[in-house]
């Protein structure tokens, strides 16, 4: 298990490929003028820089100023629990669903929907906060713990990659990471010192997956034809 800088490890993987960014614009605390004002800040700005990338984001006002403003041209407005309904063809050489698992009711629809883009390698990268990270627990500790208003669920390394496997990936790999307004805090020295020893304590789950329905079925179209079947 490894302690990761999220940022530099997704662009990274992602560098020269063509990938699948879901839940792309981030900040849903924020209001539009505020997210606007970031774009260049976020993941999805970095990855646009090294790669081909589509966009998914359900926040359609955001996405029309970022096009309106000649900021983003390549987000797709959509529910990520219905990949299905949207035009995209094709597969993905990655699949990044980053921090966008804890909003949804229903994560194993968008695991079901990512499927019809993977290819046997296709990487799926999950980021998600991790429930049982030291950052946490001593921010519960202290009173100062809470959740982001759209977080509906948590994740732990098991009940991740217990819901992998259950719609139908393997876990190749799960590691820590941490997020880039991680920097900014006071003590991140001292904690990017001690979690990158002991990373398993990390704040965010890094994990990345790869489709066995696309590995026993010979690719895209055979994983969307198996998940049909389970449908």
């Amino acid at each position: 298990m490894r302690y990761y800088d999220k940022m530099g490890e997704l662009v990274r993987i992602c560098s020269g490929k063509r990938v699948l960014h879901l839940g792309c614009v981030g900040e849903t605390d924020a209001d539009v003028e505020t997210r606007v004002a970031a774009a260049k800040e976020l993941l999805h700005w970095q990855l646009t820089q090294v790669a081909d990338v589509v966009g998914i984001d359900y926040a359609k006002e955001v996405v029309d100023e970022y096009e309106r403003l000649g900021i983003f041209d390549n987000i797709m407005v959509g529910n990520v629990e219905h990949l299905d309904q949207l035009d995209i063809e094709g597969s993905f050489d990655v699949v990044v669903a980053g921090d966008i698992i804890e909003h949804l009711s229903n994560p194993g629809l968008m695991l079901d929907g990512i499927q019809r883009f993977c290819r046997p390698d296709t990487i799926l990268v999950v980021n998600t906060p991790h429930t049982q990270s030291l950052p946490g627990f001593m921010r519960f500790v202290f009173g100062r713990y809470h959740e982001a208003k759209e977080h509906v669920m948590g994740f732990n390394a098991l009940t991740l990659s217990t819901l992998l496997r259950r719609h139908g990936y393997a876990v190749d790999s799960i590691d820590t990471c941490f997020q880039p307004q991680s920097r900014g805090h006071a003590l991140f020295s001292a904690g990017r010192f001690f979690l990158s020893a002991f990373p398993r304590f990390g704040g965010t789950l890094f994990v990345q997956a790869h489709s066995v329905l696309a590995e026993k079925s010979g690719g895209v179209a055979g994983a969307q034809s198996a998940i049909d079947a389970k449908g």
